[in-house]
């Protein structure tokens, strides 16, 4: 009995393990049996390439990656390498969607635009409304002159853009570039009826009204534009100036924005751009009149200012020198009000007085001073001292007044009127402590070029000595031991050149200091050499300290004679050979051409394992680029590259090579 009850139990057991099997749902696709999730790679992203077969992850990464080489290749133009590419990449059948637009953009670039209309077309069967495809059939069908199917390519364009705003900017844009101003004009016009916006990409309907010869409506285009928005005459004044404009052709367009800009109704956008306008022609004078209202408009001021901030930025990038001095006239004039009294706003007035300071330099480094510099530079020194009664602590006030000294020295040639602006920085107790080492170098250096070297001697050593401005101070120790040399004091000289080399081996000054170190050490051992040789040198020096630069020729000159006749040339003579090659670059900063030549051809027949004949061959290389002769600069820039490989600046010469015609 106790037998058979066992086994009834036994087949109980079984029954009910069977039954709760089949209870339990099978595991989801992609679920492990132990209930976790995998994540699951979609089959069609997996087939790719070979037909029937299945691309690896790895393999796709790697079509990807290609796909993106590709996308570098278009964008920088190497179109020989994107074609090859192009022509792997069509081999993997499931990359055909992804290519095609990279193709149509390299048949576009190869000038294939015949190809590309093909590309575009066969593309758009299955993929008519896709923005770019359409994008790139009108910019072939512009291309190619089919208009009439350009239109019809830039309104599938627009009207399958996500934003129609955007694409009408873009299709404007494709036609201005392939000069169909009418098509541009025509576009812009049918949107403002489709998004009823009267003012609808204003300033790019005139540039196409401008570039169709439409002068007056141009003009009125922009002026209820600038109406419509005055703060948008910077974006006008580019448009107009990179694009179309002419001032000798488009007189009438000039005529009338100026009689539209002094309407009462005008906003001062249109009196600011006829400004501009007027300025790049170089009526500096009529533009100073022309912005005259918007003083009373403290709406206006600002943009005004504005206005001068990127007329300032631009100054030194101006192509045409003619334009510079009428700017700095605008300029000078109105920032010169801005920073007066009649403005009432302080912030405004110390951000004028900034502008202006800069302005200053800027001319003053540029030598653009009008025809009489010497007024100009007391206009100058008056337009800084209404700077330092408005903004004190301005940094860009005493750069420019060191550069009004510097100019003053260095340009007119009165070093003692240079060292008396000086003189004044320093008793001014608003002198930023940066601003102090500077005006004290420039101060001793104005010293030795008015020829008071025991004056200069005394600033720069007390420079020389103050830890507080060690890169200035390096500069004084520079001029010092020059002025040692140029006073017989060789030793000494020979030590500071090494001391400051090697202090600060990274500065402007380290290499010319390290050279004459090395040749005065070289020179007191010179068995032909001494201190007689250094003492024939040492005028040379002086009268480039003290800014004499014909005593300085003629010293060079002595030099090179009473040397030439004592001195061994049968050994090493590195000042005799440094001599030679400073005496050339004199006479090629004096318009002796020819002579320099001869000096230069010496350095390297005869000096040929010294250390300037590189420096020989490159300046002879510019100096007959510079008359004319390009196969005599070829010729001596080639020797330098063959003979010395290792010259400092030898990739300036290799592009100096590449620039002359075959």
């Amino acid at each position: 009995m106790t037998g058979r009850r066992i086994l009834i139990l036994l087949l109980t057991l079984t029954v009910w393990s069977a039954v709760g099997r089949a209870q339990v749902p099978p595991p989801a696709k992609g679920e492990q049996p132990n209930g976790e999730k995998r994540l699951q790679i979609p089959e069609e992203l997996l087939r790719r390439g070979q037909p029937g077969g299945m691309v690896g992850a790895h393999q796709m990464m790697e079509l990807r990656r290609r796909l993106l080489e590709l996308d570098r290749l278009l964008a920088l133009g190497n179109l020989a390498q994107a074609q090859a590419l192009v022509i792997d990449l069509e081999m993997h059948s499931g990359l055909a969607r992804e290519l095609m637009p990279r193709r149509i953009k390299l048949a576009q670039l190869q000038g294939q635009h015949d190809k590309a209309i093909e590309l575009a077309r066969e593309a758009l069967v299955e993929q008519s409304r896709t923005p770019g495809l359409w994008r790139s059939l009108a910019r072939s069908l512009l291309a190619v002159g089919d208009v009439d199917s350009a239109r019809i390519a830039l309104d599938k364009f627009i009207g399958v853009s996500p934003n129609r705003r955007s694409a009408a900017i873009v299709g404007l844009e494709m036609c201005l570039q392939s000069d169909h101003p009418a098509m541009g004009v025509g576009l812009v016009d049918s949107m403002r009826l489709a998004l009823h916006e009267p003012r609808f990409l204003g300033r790019q309907r005139a540039i196409g009204l401008l570039a169709l010869g439409l002068e007056e409506d141009a003009a009125a285009e922009i002026s209820a534009e600038l109406r419509f928005n005055p703060y948008n005459y910077s974006l006008v004044r580019t448009e107009l100036l990179e694009g179309p404009y002419q001032p000798d052709v488009h007189t009438k367009f000039l005529a009338e924005l100026t009689t539209r800009a002094k309407e009462p109704q005008a906003k001062g956008g249109e009196a600011l751009l006829v400004a501009n306008l007027l300025l790049s022609t170089g009526h500096a004078a009529e533009a100073i009149q022309m912005v005259e209202p918007l003083y009373a408009k403290p709406n206006l001021v600002m943009v005004l200012l504005q206005n001068c901030l990127t007329l300032s930025r631009e100054l030194k990038l101006l192509t045409d020198p003619a334009q510079v001095p009428p700017t700095v006239e605008f300029l000078l004039a109105v920032l010169g009000r801005l920073t007066g009294p009649e403005t009432r706003d302080l912030t405004m007035r110390r951000r004028a007085s900034d502008y202006l300071a800069d302005v200053c330099g800027t001319a003053l480094e540029l030598d653009q001073l009008g025809a009489d510099p010497v007024e100009s530079l007391e206009i100058f020194g008056r337009m800084l001292d209404q700077v330092r009664a408005v903004n004190p602590g301005s940094e860009r006030l005493y750069s420019a007044q060191i550069q009004l000294a510097v100019y003053t020295r260095d340009r007119l040639h009165d070093p003692r009127g240079a060292a008396r602006r000086l003189e004044n920085m320093l008793l001014n107790p608003d002198l930023p402590t940066e601003g102090l080492a500077l005006v004290r170098l420039t101060l001793g250096e104005s010293y030795l070029a008015a020829g008071d070297t025991s004056r200069g001697r005394v600033v720069l050593t007390s420079l020389g000595r103050d830890p507080e401005f060690r890169q200035a101070g390096g500069h004084a120790h520079y001029h010092l031991a020059r002025l040692d040399l140029a006073e017989g004091h060789f030793a000494t000289a020979r030590d500071r050149f090494a001391v400051i080399a090697l202090d600060n081996p990274g500065a402007a000054y380290a290499n010319d200091a390290l050279d004459l170190g090395l040749i005065i050490a070289e020179e007191m051992d010179n068995p032909t050499g001494g201190p007689d040789i250094l003492a024939l040198y040492a005028p040379v020096v002086y009268y480039e300290l003290t800014a004499q630069p014909d005593r300085r020729v003629a010293a060079l000159e002595n030099f090179v004679t009473a040397a030439g006749r004592r001195l061994d040339m049968s050994e090493p003579q590195h000042l005799y050979e440094k001599t030679l090659f400073d005496l050339a670059t004199a006479y090629a900063e004096n318009g002796r051409t020819d002579e320099a030549l001869d000096l230069l051809k010496r350095v390297v027949l005869e000096h040929p394992d010294g250390r300037y004949p590189a420096r020989a061959l490159a300046l002879q290389g510019d100096l007959l680029q510079r008359v004319g002769r390009r196969t005599g600069a070829r010729s001596a820039w080639e020797q330098l590259l063959a003979q010395y490989p290792d010259y400092l600046f030898i990739d300036d010469v290799r592009d100096s090579l590449r620039t002359l015609p075959n």
